[in-house]
């Protein structure tokens, strides 16, 4: 008896919505920007930056109130926090505050523009297995509808979390 699976080439996906990345820069989410371009370069697919605004947000070392200072948040996301991106070339990945929590905005884009992945860096502290990954992590991966990778910090070892099924398959 001949297994049929083996003479049945595999299909790679076609993937056809954005990546969704999680940017607030830091040294994580500046990881995260980079796999976020060569994911983006290996599947030929735009990159979509995300910056949550939640009620405060942090300025050279500050907390100030987010909603007096959006224009200046915006303008460093592009200008500063994406510059892992430029090598991608206009056209091939935007960026965009969302109000809210991270783990919230990040899905909430994700599911409005169908995205096929969500990038997003880890700030867990180090130690105990289950204190890897940080809140904004954790929630994206349990909650996504997408792949969705985690990129660890420099300083751990490189084991991301990838969680390729959909929610409710899981």
């Amino acid at each position: 008896m001949t297994d049929e699976r083996a003479s049945t080439p595999t299909s790679v996906p076609s993937w056809t919505g954005p990546i969704v990345c999680g940017v607030d820069g830091s040294p994580n989410a500046h990881r995260a920007l980079e796999i976020a371009a060569a994911l983006a370069n290996s599947t030929g697919i735009e990159v979509l930056a995300v910056h949550a605004l939640g009620m405060m947000s942090e300025l050279d070392g500050h907390h100030v109130p987010s909603s007096e200072h959006r224009d200046e948040i915006e303008q460093r996301m592009r200008e500063v926090w994406c510059r892992p991106l430029e090598g991608l070339g206009a056209g091939r990945w935007t960026a965009r505050l969302a109000d809210g929590s991270p783990s919230d905005a990040l899905l909430h884009t994700a599911d409005e523009v169908g995205a096929s992945f969500i990038v997003v860096g880890a700030r867990g502290i180090g130690g105990h297995p289950d204190l890897m990954l940080g809140s904004t992590s954790h929630q994206v991966i349990h909650r996504s509808h997408c792949a969705t990778v985690v990129v660890p910090p420099e300083d751990r070892p490189a084991h991301g979390v990838v969680n390729s099924a959909p929610r409710d398959s899981i």
